[in-house]
């Protein structure tokens, strides 16, 4: 069965019209009708019924249309997966990851991965976090290292590794004297947070609401290293990720621990559909490994 005669035959239904269908679609009402015929042939019903005030449905055309959202879907499925077997024939392996992850494994994981698995051609790309989701959901991309929590049920999620976060400030803040700090200080503050893209800054946002207030987000990033600088300009202050800053804290700013913090979580994510497919599992397992972690 044509996908395309399917799709064509539910918008002649929505429409009730060959005519208003074919318009819709940009294509002949001739084109249309030999299309339906097609699919009637293949399946050696008749579907429709012309009428005097345009289409009607046969009880087989009633049926198929029904079924046409869950047949569309399954062949969009089955398209994926040959596609996902058409990548790992040519030995390609398509990898995301949210900011900061690459940075805290090092170039080397990439370097030996590459050395390990030479029939293997690694592409990968950095995005905010929530891209990262989207992305593996999307099927853009086979296998990604995102921040939690990660919602989408139709992925497997693995825990990887997790950082603390801490309040990022410059000297002579009044903050900067305190050992350690829970959110309630931090309402009034001028805040300096990543964006809305990252699970960091919906996380500050949702403590400072525990604590009873907004959080007070007078600048937004698309990354750490800005927000290290407009701290040290005495912007304001920001909430960072301790394994990511380790060698950003410069002379003149402090980086204080939270009592109450949450952890930056990452997690391993792919679509479950493909978590057994040989290139992801030789990812999965080298990751696993290099991380001391038990292989899945």
């Amino acid at each position: 069965m044509d996908s395309k005669d399917l799709i064509w035959f539910q918008e002649v239904c929505r429409c009730k019209s060959i005519t208003k269908a074919a318009a819709s679609l940009f294509i002949t009402p001739q084109g249309l009708s030999r299309g339906i015929r097609n699919l009637e042939t293949e399946l050696g019903v008749v579907l429709l019924e012309r009428t005097p005030n345009g289409i009607s449905l046969t009880p087989y055309g009633e049926s198929l249309y029904k079924s046409s959202d869950v047949l569309l879907k399954d062949f969009k499925e089955i398209l994926s997966e040959f596609e996902m077997l058409k990548q790992q024939e040519r030995g390609f392996l398509r990898v995301c990851s949210s900011y900061g992850v690459f940075r805290i494994l090092g170039p080397d994981f990439i370097f030996r991965f590459e050395e390990q698995n030479p029939d293997i051609s690694l592409d990968y790309m950095e995005y905010p976090d929530l891209y990262v989701e989207e992305e593996i959901g999307k099927e853009n991309f086979d296998v990604g290292f995102a921040v939690g929590p990660v919602k989408n049920p139709e992925l497997e999620v693995i825990p990887m590794f997790s950082s603390p976060v801490s309040l990022l400030v410059y000297e002579g803040h009044p903050l900067s004297g305190r050992d350690r700090v829970r959110f309630s200080d931090l309402e009034g503050e001028a805040l300096i947070l990543e964006s809305r893209a990252f699970k960091i800054h919906q996380l500050v946002r949702e403590y400072c609401r525990a604590a009873g207030f907004e959080a007070n987000i007078i600048f937004n990033t698309s990354g750490f290293s800005l927000c290290h600088k407009l701290t040290a300009q005495k912007r304001g202050i920001s909430v960072i990720v301790d394994r990511i800053s380790d060698d950003m804290t410069k002379q003149g700013m402090k980086r204080i621990p939270f009592e109450d913090a949450f952890r930056w979580e990452v997690k391993m994510i792919c679509k479950e559909k493909f978590r057994n497919f040989r290139h992801i599992r030789k990812w999965k397992d080298y990751t696993m490994e290099a991380l001391g972690k038990q292989k899945s």
